[in-house]
């Protein structure tokens, strides 16, 4: 049993006042992801069509649990462009992935809390890899020394913005998109008022809620929720769902993982 959340707004006079439907408990189906998979209709940059610009997030999985030998460590990070099947490395060559020997996220200024917390992110999704990457990034290569073998090429990854993954049990299967308010206010329910982006794309569309997994704690809910007010949206990892409001059909998004940008 799912639970959803639909965006509402009532137009009185002058006055706009925005709610939030209560969680309903009308059991939703499965429906076929429109922004699902490459299409060839995906572009390499932003349309300037969209709420926002998509083009540029990797998915950062570490490889590896454990440091080998220090200084010299054989662990990796892999770095794919988000929802596409191939990804510039350093070298500008193209591959499905792209190996860098670290993230650095100086540029971002963390707490040392925010950066512990993002350290156990990453570990986790080398210590149990079937839950999928925990961190999205966006930044540039940086060419360095191999700290062992001076003179060869030593590749990090310097991080520019950061989204963190929310939900302690959650995989990062389905569509990736980023979900917005799209300012859109209705009358009546149901009312398109999120906008997804599927993200490294231009293909866009409004839907009526988010599709919440059952028992997912309602703090998570509201944190990933009150991040689509935000210029920098929540990003989703889920699929296509329908359900009914007043009888009225809605196009909804799951959630196997949310990620917030936390710079």
């Amino acid at each position: 049993m799912m639970t959803r959340t639909l965006g509402l707004a009532f137009l009185l006079g002058t006055s706009l006042f925005a709610a939030c439907a209560a969680d309903g408990t009308d059991t939703t189906t499965p429906g076929d992801d429109e922004l699902a998979g490459e299409n060839g209709a995906d572009g390499e940059k932003a349309d300037g069509n969209a709420l926002q610009d998509t083009f540029g997030i990797y998915t950062a999985q570490k490889v590896g649990a454990f440091e080998c030998n220090g200084a010299g460590s054989c662990t990796h990070v892999d770095l794919v462009r988000a929802g596409r099947s191939t990804t510039t490395c350093a070298d500008n060559s193209s591959k499905a992935s792209c190996e860098v020997r670290g993230l650095d996220f100086t540029k971002l200024g963390l707490s040392s809390s925010k950066l512990a917390d993002v350290t156990t992110k990453l570990q986790a999704s080398a210590a149990t890899p079937e839950i999928g990457p925990q961190l999205l990034v966006r930044g540039k290569y940086v060419h360095g020394s191999n700290p062992l073998n001076p003179g060869v090429d030593w590749i990090t990854f310097q991080v520019t913005e950061l989204w963190v993954a929310q939900i302690p049990d959650g995989v990062t299967d389905g569509s990736l998109v980023m979900i917005r308010d799209n300012g859109i206010r209705c009358i009546e329910a149901p009312c398109p008022s999120l906008n997804e982006a599927r993200l490294n794309s231009t293909r866009t569309m409004n839907i009526h809620g988010i599709d919440w997994p059952a028992g997912l704690a309602s703090s998570i809910q509201n944190k990933i929720y009150t991040a689509t007010t935000k210029p920098d949206g929540v990003i989703v990892a889920g699929d296509r769902s329908h359900g009914t409001v007043l009888h009225l059909p809605t196009n909804l998004r799951t959630v196997n993982q949310a990620f917030v940008n936390i710079k």
